[in-house]
């Protein structure tokens, strides 16, 4: 749709498509009134996503799903990651050299900043609020090795999140817990020769998380 938009000439950045003109579009073919009024609910929808999805539909080079997630935990506001430098980037989980360099150089491009300054006047959420970086789970990074009994790596993954945790792909001296689960793979011994990650088994993973919707 977006691709159809831009052949056309209606969008051209990021902000245009919060000022689509709806009427224009109803006159372009295979474009009728029911689906025009969910494309206008499903924009306005998106002012409101967690500031992650903002961040990782910006496009920057090499942010990912997981890297926007870290970096949007790591502020109150999406401006707030201009002031920070590459030495500040690299500490963050999953932030090595070429990624740091990268959102660093988007956030002290003018042209870039003028984008999220227009996205925040159309009314895109640009800070979230403080509880959204809540739980017990606060400013701890997981790393999962083996299969669980529990519950699936994806639904592990989501509890950790929505109990404020980071689950990164890597061990790392930014992990604070790697769970294992059966038939664990290298992440083990990287973990136990750096010494610094807590391992922890499944049953220790439940009591932690209080068994929240383990099921």
């Amino acid at each position: 749709t977006i691709r159809k938009f831009y052949n056309l000439k209606l969008v051209r950045t990021i902000p245009d498509i919060y000022r689509l003109n709806y009427n224009l579009i109803k006159n372009i073919p295979g474009f009728g009134p029911k689906s025009v009024e969910n494309l206008k609910n499903a924009i306005e929808e998106s002012k409101k996503r967690p500031l992650y999805r903002l961040i990782y539909g910006l496009g920057i080079r090499y942010v990912g799903e997981v890297t926007a997630k870290t970096l949007a935990s790591a502020v109150k506001c999406i401006d707030d990651l201009k002031d920070f430098t590459i030495t500040d980037l690299i500490k963050l989980p999953d932030v090595g050299d070429k990624v740091a360099s990268e959102i660093y150089n988007f956030f002290h491009n003018q042209q870039n900043l003028k984008m999220i300054q227009e996205l925040r006047d159309l009314g895109v959420k640009t800070c979230h609020e403080e509880e959204e970086k809540k739980g017990k789970l606060a400013g701890l990074n997981f790393v999962f090795t083996g299969t669980l009994k529990c519950c699936s790596r994806e639904k592990a993954k989501e509890i950790v999140e929505s109990l404020g945790g980071n689950v990164l792909d890597t061990v790392s001296k930014k992990v604070h817990y790697l769970v294992v689960g059966e038939e664990p793979g290298s992440k083990l011994q990287k973990a136990q020769k750096l010494g610094t990650v807590k391992i922890i088994n499944e049953e220790e993973f439940l009591k932690l998380i209080g068994g929240e919707n383990a099921e």
